[in-house]
């Protein structure tokens, strides 16, 4: 026999009945999990709360899915062991004073569901209180937003809809609410039914607690907002979108939805009509977006572009004799809509016909047919759709080499930009591969179809393929012998870089050109000369930065050094004083070298192997090169005297690609394609390349004290020597593990400043988001871009600015809370992120001070200098509900008071 349980079907996020009315919710799910690890089939029976209750108590209902235990429910059911738990409050109205204590809510009746936890709790803390009762917790809700009460309960947790999320975190600020209780959520049983509370008790700690966190997280730690998403739609335009003979839509733009209504996990549902139709209702607010739209300059509605849903090719269409050439149509009619986006290029291909307007595909059809038009321009899926419909397919001929491409535009209400992120958002999600099996559905013809049949890691819209294919050919640049980074064998571009370069011309479908360079500077000459278009393993640097332009990082290359075996104990360029130092001519540290370390005495080389040979010889007593190189290089039993070592202090270097300027449109595609890469699959080409790598952690380091001990034992060495041995490996552990500790730091802190960098501050700015949506609380996001920065480099030097920048940094940190975060994105860009803030007049005062602490005038290098900044803001919910929507809005505000002259700011 099944076990019956009972539930509320409105307790979101806990218990409740989803869009296609089934169980939903925590508890549900835990349940279910139960149901598996006991083997025992479970029903679920949803109602309102009050008749949840009576169903258990009338027998209707083996148990309750869960409660909150009080003492009255004590005496009324049995419970089982608890299984969640969850914060109770009041909230409070902004327009109400502060309560101190529930005496000071005596004045207002409080909103509350009939049967809740909390209406008993309440009366023990403070009798006199007085209660408005709702059916269930949507009445209560709906009350709460058309301002019929200004005081209700509620438990922690989400909203099912964002946009009311949005009211209640502003309405109902965290500082207005008060704490009633931490309730424990447990099944209940009828009294007396011991046996089966303990039954149940049993099957949920065998549950192990990994599991139950899972669930917790997904329905506690992530926005998960269920109402539906209403999708506006033109019908009769087969193969694209139409409503079946079943009275469903269907149609390739359909099932893409539907898509990505199952990435998402947010139902849909469709409401079809008339082209005009279907924008007039996204504008009137019958719907939220529209299923793909094409948009163009003779055909503007009004409203938001949030995403490039698909490009559908336009061709010229001729009735019984296909056309040779356009040279047929001299003088000729040639039919057109006269929305047409393509309609200027349409006449700029035709100079010579005669252009006449028809405002449908089967008046075309028609005027064809009859001897009225020589041809005619329309969608080429859909005409050939309509042509086969009405038995006209083998009558009409397409001329394949006149094409035109327009762009399908998913379309929103401009005002709701932050469900406009979530949309675009949505279909990331969805693969090329997914999206060809698709189009294979509906798209008969192989030259109307856009999408290849591949399982990528990112996903081009038609706008971006477009991109790619303007951009044309991208040369790529590679030094001949940089072993295992990148080489030349067997006449064929090897190597990590070749690997990753591979990958990125894969996944964007671009076409690359490789050319072999002997030496390092000469190929970084022909990549800022425009000569080659891409090379990789470039560092960037703020002086190449004005030369060239750089993806994200993709591979660690931390720097090394090569010694012979009598200087064993070289770690740090501080051991280094009046040494000759061999480097690669070209590469970045060599400025820094002679900067920062003067009395080194710099020999330049133009390869790795020059430079081991250079250490080998006796010509230079240090190579300093990327670990990775050197690695490899040092298995060749020539160089079997040298000896390498992590060089403290640089170990923090990763390599990025340099982009020569008139490729970096490129950039936002590389980046992605590079970000997408895992660790598997990084891991896989270290392998392929690098078959001897290099290990500096703590247990290797320990093993070779003890292979060290045993082997000067066999060598029959004094005590002594072993002694001193270990001594120098233990503090070889000790910098190695120093050296792991400032790499694990710097890879999420700004090397000048010490702040968190960009990783870091979108790491921060996620669990602000999780943790104001759990608290429906507001934070706020400060973007500060400082005014004059590039004067003071100028006019000061490099050195000035660096220090500028570190005073910056201070004054920053020391002006806010130390709950709240300040972070540099690079540049002189600065982020902070304002947590459970109280109103935005709380922010100005922040901004206020901010801007008059920066203004303060301080000396540098005995030059008098004070900061200035231009400053957006954004708040969460208001302003965006996701990392990009926040930052971008935060960035728009900037630009605003920098518009405005600077030392300002702004808000939406």
């Amino acid at each position: 026999m099944p076990l019956t349980i009972a539930m509320s079907n409105d307790s979101y996020p806990f218990q409740f009945v989803d869009e296609n009315n089934q169980p939903s919710g925590l508890l549900v799910d835990i349940w279910l999990e139960w149901s598996k690890q006991t083997n025992t089939q479970v029903v679920f029976k949803p109602s309102n709360w009050e008749a949840s209750l009576t169903d258990l108590e009338m027998g209707v209902a083996d148990v309750h899915i869960g409660m909150a235990k009080t003492t009255t429910r004590e005496n009324q059911y049995e419970f089982a062991e608890k299984i969640a738990s969850v914060n109770s409050f009041l909230y409070i109205n902004y327009q109400l004073p502060q309560a101190q204590s529930f005496a000071d809510i005596i004045p207002y009746k409080i909103g509350v569901v009939k049967g809740a936890a909390q209406i008993a709790i309440l009366k023990r803390l403070q009798p006199k209180l007085t209660f408005s009762y709702f059916d269930n917790r949507s009445e209560l809700i709906k009350a709460v937003i058309n301002e019929e009460v200004f005081v209700f309960v509620g438990l922690e947790g989400f909203l099912r809809q964002s946009q009311i999320n949005n009211i209640i975190s502003v309405n109902f600020p965290v500082e207005n609410r008060k704490l009633i209780s931490a309730l424990s959520i447990s099944p209940a049983v009828q009294k007396g039914s011991n046996r089966l509370a303990a039954l149940i008790s049993k099957g949920f700690n065998e549950i192990e607690p990994e599991v139950i966190e899972s669930h917790q997280r997904r329905w506690l730690g992530n926005l998960r907002y269920q109402n539906d998403i209403v999708i506006a739609m033109q019908a009769g335009v087969e193969p694209f979108a139409d409503i079946g003979s079943d009275g469903l839509p269907h149609g390739l733009l359909v099932d893409i939805w539907k898509l990505w209504s199952e990435k998402t996990g947010l139902p849909i549902r469709f409401v079809a009509g008339s082209m005009k139709q279907s924008i007039d209702n996204i504008k009137r607010g019958i719907a939220d977006v529209h299923l793909g739209y094409p948009e163009s300059t003779s055909m503007q509605t009004g409203l938001n572009r949030t995403h490039t849903i698909y490009r559908v090719a336009s061709r010229l269409f001729s009735f019984e004799k296909p056309l040779q050439s356009l040279e047929e149509l001299k003088g000729k009619v040639v039919a057109v809509s006269p929305t047409s986006p393509y309609l200027p290029e349409l006449v700029d291909a035709l100079p010579d016909s005669d252009i006449r307007y028809y405002h449908s595909v089967d008046s075309m059809i028609e005027a064809a047919k009859s001897g009225e038009i020589s041809a005619f321009v329309a969608a080429s899926a859909w005409t050939q759709h309509y042509l086969l419909l009405n038995h006209s397919w083998e009558q009409f001929h397409q001329y394949i080499d006149l094409e035109f491409k327009t762009d399908l535009f998913v379309l929103n209400r401009g005002s709701e930009q932050g469900f406009a992120q979530r949309v675009a958002a949505g279909f990331s999600l969805i693969s090329q591969g997914e999206l060809a099996t698709i189009e294979r559905k509906w798209m008969l013809n192989p030259e109307d179809r856009i999408y290849k049949n591949t399982q990528g890691l990112i996903n081009l819209t038609p706008v971006q393929q477009r991109l790619i294919e303007e951009v044309g050919t991208v040369k790529v640049g590679y030094l001949r012998n940089w072993q295992p980074m990148e080489y030349l064998q067997e006449g064929q571009y090897a190597g990590i870089n070749s690997d990753i370069v591979n990958i990125i011309a894969d996944e964007l479908s671009l076409t690359v050109e490789t050319q072999v360079f002997d030496e390092w500077q000469n190929l970084l000459d022909a990549l800022i000369s425009g000569e080659v278009d891409m090379a990789g393993s470039v560092a960037k640097t703020p002086e190449r930065e004005f030369q060239l332009s750089f993806t994200d990082s993709y591979w660690p290359a931390p720097w090394g050094l090569v010694t012979s075996f009598n200087n064993v104990n070289v770690f740090s360029l501080d051991d280094l004083k009046g040494q000759r130092v061999a480097v690669v001519e070209g590469y970045h540290i060599i400025g820094q070298l002679m900067r920062e370390h003067p009395r080194l005495k710099l020999i330049l080389v133009p390869d790795s192997q020059a430079g081991l040979k250079a250490v080998e010889q006796g010509k230079a007593d240090v190579f300093i090169d990327k670990v990775v190189n050197l690695s490899r290089n040092l298995r060749n039993d020539k160089f079997s005297s040298l000896k390498m070592s992590m060089l403290v202090g640089f170990a923090q270097q990763r390599s990025h690609f340099g982009v020569h300027h008139s490729k970096k449109e490129l950039l936002p595609l590389i980046n992605a394609v590079l970000a997408n890469i895992d660790s598997t699959r990084q891991q896989e080409i270290h392998q392929k390349w690098v078959s001897q790598t290099v290990e500096f952690g703590r247990d290797e380091y320990e093993n070779k004290l003890k292979i060290s001990i045993v082997a000067f034992s066999i060598l029959t060495l004094v005590i002594f020597m072993a002694l001193l041995v270990i001594r120098r490996l233990r503090k070889e552990v000790a910098l190695r593990i120093e050296a792991e500790n400032k790499m694990a730091h710097f890879a999420k802190h700004d090397a000048l400043t010490q702040l968190p960098n960009r990783m870091l501050i979108e790491d921060r700015l996620e669990q602000a988001i999780l943790l104001h949506a759990r608290d429906t609380a507001q934070f706020a996001v400060i973007f500060i871009d400082l005014d004059g920065f590039k004067l003071i480099n100028d006019k000061f030097g490099h050195q000035v600015g660096d220090k500028f920048l570190i005073h910056v940094s201070e004054v920053l940190a020391n002006s806010i809370r130390r709950s709240d975060t300040v972070g540099r994105l690079g540049g002189d860009e600065f982020v902070i992120i304002l947590n459970n803030i109280k109103d935005l007049k709380s922010v100005y005062d922040v901004t206020e001070n901010l801007l008059s602490s920066l203004s303060t005038p301080f000396v540098i290098n005995d030059q008098t200098v004070s900061a200035s900044a231009s400053i957006g803001i954004a708040v969460y919910p208001k302003d965006g509900d996701c990392i990009d929507a926040l930052l971008k809005t935060a960035d728009k505000q900037m630009y605003r008071a920098k518009n405005a002259g600077g030392r300002a700011y702004r808000s939406t």
